[in-house]
């Protein structure tokens, strides 16, 4: 059986785009730990020879590099945002913004290394204010709680 960790395969690209989406990472930030972390890389590496394992990887890994310098491939990512929780532990998480006449709404997706901690809801409205920077400020709150491992908090 052929690995599918082979640079420009479309498996390589459909499983990091997947574990991106799923880990919070933006692209350029998540290829070293996709490479270090993913089920999908172990399990293709055993499929190798090992006399082509780490040159296979290598390629795969400068492929999945310059493809997330490509401004139209990482535009389709949410930015990822950090933050520090209550006991100085260095979070990340994403945020869903929505706009409407009357105000916003946001979601915001968590993740404390690599465990996804759940999604806070929030909203906001009045004069022409800046939404997002609202929305990361309600998020980064709720993040600095020391229950924030619930799994959706409004």
């Amino acid at each position: 059986m052929a690995s599918k960790l082979k640079a420009g395969s479309m498996e390589l690209e459909a499983a990091f785009i997947e574990w991106l989406r799923a880990e919070g990472y933006n692209p350029a930030e998540g290829v070293e730990a996709f490479f270090s972390r993913s089920e999908f890389v172990r399990t293709q590496r055993l499929l190798l020879d090992e006399s082509e394992r780490e040159q296979v990887t290598e390629e795969a890994r400068r492929f999945l590099q310059q493809r997330s310098s490509d401004r139209i491939f990482a535009g389709q990512f949410p930015q990822v945002h950090a933050c520090a929780d209550h006991q100085g532990a260095t979070m990340r998480y994403t945020v869903m913004l929505t706009l409407a006449d009357e105000g916003a709404t946001w979601t915001g997706r968590a993740w404390r290394g690599s465990d996804y901690i759940g999604e806070i809801h929030g909203s906001g409205s009045g004069p022409q204010p800046n939404y997002l920077e609202l929305a990361r400020m309600h998020i980064e709150d709720q993040l600095k709680q020391p229950d924030v491992g619930l799994r959706s908090q409004d």
